[in-house]
């Protein structure tokens, strides 16, 4: 048996993450600020302590690594200083460190599906921070031997979640328009890449590591389904799977941005700008992995969701 402490173990990976440990037959402590419940309930976390921790605390490094856990889970760390603060506190005295990293630590795709060690120029400053991480876990371990592995999610889709819609952007009404055989205009050609990831496989990519151990020290893994989708052919395959069929105009993004929302057009313009296109071969070769839900599965299941739940029309 494993001690595993779990940093954010309450959110959409961790919903899914924790309970497989603790069948796994670990004893999981999860770290979180406050006493919100996960999105998915499940007995077992009756069962699971819950310690209040916020990371802006002086001391939050020496009190994770006072639990004297075998592995640590940190799913919320942003900021590469903050890891190495830990990692600082955590250097001897833990197994594995397993953190969360972005496929926004890279740029535009130059070469499609990319692979973990290209196209390493990130825009934005949470990417450049993602990257760092990265950067810094390889470091750890070739200078250090220190027992680290960062997961890169895609954009992560979960039921309970307003998933990333064809457009670019987390508008539900993209996808009440294409249920009820409505227009729907795209930005540019449609050709823009999205890379969504259901919550259930960024879960299995950190588990995968966890269980394979010493080969993932020192390594990044991309965390995404199978295959990109670009945004013509997301809004095509959404509307034929609500029974429709697509109909579809297209227009310079900046002549788009002025008919829809500032919010909506600024998260087009973040992932279209970036069109992420990510390889999960790395994660088939070292860790054994391969996905369980397409690109279409992922969304479909969280569409279906707020469709239950009346939160689509």
């Amino acid at each position: 048996m494993k001690r595993i402490v779990i940093i954010g173990g309450k959110g959409r990976v961790g919903s899914y993450m924790v309970p497989q440990l603790v069948a796994d037959g670990n004893d999981v402590i999860n770290v979180s600020r406050g006493q919100t419940q996960p999105p998915r309930p499940d007995r077992i976390w009756q069962h699971i302590e819950q310690i209040v921790l916020d990371r802006k605390q002086e001391d939050f490094p020496q009190r994770i690594a006072d639990l004297r856990p075998d592995a640590v889970i940190d799913m919320v760390c942003f900021k590469a200083d903050d890891m190495l603060r830990l990692v600082k506190a955590l250097h001897g005295q833990v197994g594995h460190y397993l953190v969360c990293g972005s496929i926004w630590m890279h740029g535009p795709s130059e070469t499609v599906p990319c692979p973990e060690h290209l196209c390493r120029t990130p825009t934005g400053e949470y990417g450049q921070e993602k990257l760092k991480m990265d950067d810094a876990v390889q470091r750890l371990f070739a200078q250090t031997g220190f027992p680290g592995t960062i997961v890169h999610p895609g954009h992560i889709v979960a039921e309970g979640f307003r998933p990333i819609n064809p457009q670019g952007n987390f508008n539900p009404q993209v996808f009440s328009d294409l249920r009820h055989g409505q227009p729907l205009v795209l930005p540019n050609l449609g050709m823009e890449t999205l890379h969504p990831v259901h919550a259930a496989d960024v879960a299995g990519v950190f588990l995968a590591s966890l269980r394979i151990g010493s080969a993932s020290f020192g390594q990044g893994f991309h965390a995404v389904a199978p295959a990109a989708v670009t945004l013509s052919g997301y809004a095509r395959a959404m509307a034929a799977w609500f029974g429709r069929e697509a109909s579809l105009r297209f227009i310079p993004y900046e002549e788009w941005a002025k008919t829809v929302a500032p919010a909506d057009a600024a998260a087009t313009l973040e992932h279209i700008s970036r069109s992420p296109n990510a390889s999960m071969e790395k994660a088939r070769h070292l860790l054994g992995f391969v996905p369980h839900f397409s690109a279409f599965d992922a969304v479909q299941a969280a569409v279906t969701w707020l469709i239950d739940h009346g939160q689509l029309s």
